[in-house]
């Protein structure tokens, strides 16, 4: 299993250095750059991040990294390294965008600490699959959350529902499309918010695939090797099939469907242009001549760089219950600001910003389609 470390004892006489590290990374910010801003020499930021910084130092980093105070008087977290979770397109992210996410997976966890010390939320319902293939496994997933074989509703909820966290990266960290991991035996799921709605919801059907086929596997580290390459082979299998079943498809489309076809299916399916059309080619529907030409069409189209119409985002229904019932009680700012030292943007970015930044006390539900999470406050 993997696990945030919180190994550094925590010195009252000082700031977290913990801490410092965790906040400088979210902001992407490398520690010369967070010298600079707090004028300091690097080597005294390096002592802030080893030792920790002087008390009344508190205000002035609060203010240069984005965070309330309190922060840095709480228990210390290191954070989670990207060799512990499955994440995506690290390639393609700089060193700043990982630690930003990495930073963003730590604080997200203790998110979902202050809600769960306030509420009940469905236990985990997470198979682990590792002897079938990714296509069995899909099914057998779907058959242990009793979803058929037909179109998925709302990803998110869905996943929530079974137990599994689900959170926004922060616009910082746009070039990580999205990664999970495994703390104390809670499932974690987060996702860029920069993506299409479509192009989220197989995001989050390929982090299921981590999750239930490669718990036991070792993670895709910063280094792509053939190994950690496979893994991301088979996830991307697992979303297709999990999202659009064989069994579904095959009645549902004609043999060499043209374009109008797949903007039908992709609408029915809640999938991008561009995945369904190469669904089609995988199952046999399609010809590598055909396939071809629809990839043309739909670039032509701007389906390779977007998707026009596409559905709306999906919400989390966790985030639309919690929050507004706990400000039915309390001021919010403050909740927040005391338990987790963060600021309301920067919880409205982790949680799809579905959290008003302005704190008017309007709530904010949402009729989302999947299952009820049936939430109890605990206290």
């Amino acid at each position: 299993m993997m696990s945030i470390s919180r190994s550094v004892k925590r010195n009252r006489a000082v700031l977290d250095p913990t801490r410092i590290t965790l906040a400088r990374e979210l902001r992407g910010l490398s520690k010369t750059e967070l010298a600079k801003i707090l004028g300091v020499t690097p080597r005294t930021l390096q002592k802030y991040e080893s030792e920790g910084a002087p008390v009344e130092r508190a205000s002035v980093l609060a203010d240069a990294v984005g965070v309330e105070q309190e922060f840095f008087r709480l228990p210390a977290n290191e954070g989670l390294s990207t060799e512990q979770g499955f994440f995506r397109s690290l390639r393609r992210a700089t060193a700043a965008q990982r630690n930003t996410a990495r930073a963003a997976a730590a604080i997200g966890t203790e998110v979902y600490t202050f809600i769960t010390e306030r509420f009940k939320l469905p236990v985990p319902n997470i198979p682990e699959i590792e002897q079938l293939s990714p296509a069995q496994a899909a099914a057998t997933l779907r058959a242990a959350w009793g979803r058929g074989t037909g179109p998925l509703p709302n990803l998110i909820q869905l996943a929530e529902a079974n137990g599994i966290r689900v959170l926004s990266l922060p616009s910082n960290a746009k070039t990580v499309d999205a990664f999970s991991f495994v703390r104390d035996d809670e499932a974690y799921i987060f996702l860029s918010t920069v993506k299409t709605a479509e192009r989220s919801r197989f995001d989050i059907a390929h982090e299921l695939g981590h999750l239930v086929m490669h718990t036991r596997e070792s993670p895709t580290g910063a280094t792509d090797t053939l190994a950690s390459q496979e893994l991301e082979r088979q996830a991307d299998e697992f979303a297709a099939e999990f999202l659009m079943p064989a069994e579904a498809v095959l009645p549902r489309s004609s043999r060499e469907p043209a374009v109008p076809e797949i903007m039908e299916l992709k609408a029915t399916f809640k999938v991008s242009a561009i995945a369904m059309t190469k669904r089609l080619h995988d199952v046999g529907r399609a010809s590598e001549w055909a396939y071809r030409q629809n990839c043309v069409e739909l670039a032509k189209r701007g389906f390779r760089v977007g998707e026009p119409d596409g559905i709306s985002r999906e919400r989390s229904r966790v985030f639309d219950t919690v929050f507004p019932a706990i400000r039915e009680k309390h001021n919010l700012h403050a909740e927040v600001a005391g338990h987790l030292g963060i600021t309301l943007d920067l919880l409205h970015q982790l949680t799809f910003a579905q959290i008003p930044v302005s704190v008017t006390g309007d709530k904010q539900r949402a009729s989302g389609e999947g299952p009820d999470l049936k939430l109890v406050h605990s206290r």
